[in-house]
């Protein structure tokens, strides 16, 4: 099985319209790596789902309540540190440079392709499935904690997916859309917390500053 190779325009920040093509020649395995956003909801759903069902009674309602905050808040930091470390690790060439395209820079490349706009299973699965891990094997948190992580995750997901695909009118959310087209098209090593942008101000990466004020 072959991949298309990386960022095939031949230069880095290009823009091309309409939908990216295959990466694989197998089609299971392309769509396994980049999946629908119907599929993720349906993957991760049910977690949500099972999560809160097997931690009510486990502890009282605010505590289950508090977990569950604490579950999305360390998803709002993994969305920020996976977008700005991982996603945007960038090698040059190799397996390195291969693997950056297929999770991130083919969405930079083709925006508007709703499949690259979702996070890959290869990385969503393994994010969630520790968070839900750490919930219940090591019996130290409330499941809550798995379930907020995972709403944090598909909130992130949905909403990063609308803000490529709509025209907000709600102030904040056109704010936010303007945030994040601004990390796309004019300075990609910032604005990377795109459903919490509060983190770039706390890190010193907000897209909104001025041009000289360098990223920490």
């Amino acid at each position: 099985m072959t991949t298309s190779a990386p960022n095939p325009s031949g230069s880095k920040g290009a823009v091309r319209r309409g939908n990216a093509p295959a990466e694989f020649s197998s089609r299971l395995l392309d769509n396994v790596v980049h999946v629908h956003p119907l599929t993720t909801t349906l993957m991760f759903g049910p977690v949500v789902a099972v999560c809160v069902y097997f931690a009510l009674g486990r502890a009282g309602g605010w505590a289950l309540l508090g977990w569950a905050a604490a579950g999305y808040l360390a998803w709002t930091l993994s969305e920020y540190w996976g977008h700005r470390v991982v996603l945007h690790w960038e090698p040059e060439q190799g397996f390195g440079a291969r693997l950056h395209w297929l999770l991130h820079g083919v969405h930079h490349e083709y925006p508007q392709d709703a499949r690259r706009s979702i996070l890959s299973p290869i990385l969503s699965v393994p994010m969630v499935g520790g968070a839900v891990y750490l919930s219940s094997g090591l019996g130290s948190l409330p499941l809550t904690f798995g379930a907020g992580y995972t709403v944090g995750y598909l909130s992130y997901d949905l909403f990063h997916l609308y803000l490529h695909h709509a025209r907000p009118k709600n102030r904040l959310l056109r704010h936010l859309r303007e945030l994040h087209m601004r990390h796309h098209f004019r300075d990609d090593t910032r604005g990377f917390g795109i459903s919490a942008p509060y983190w770039d101000e706390l890190f010193g990466t907000s897209i909104a500053r001025r041009q000289g004020n360098s990223p920490t």
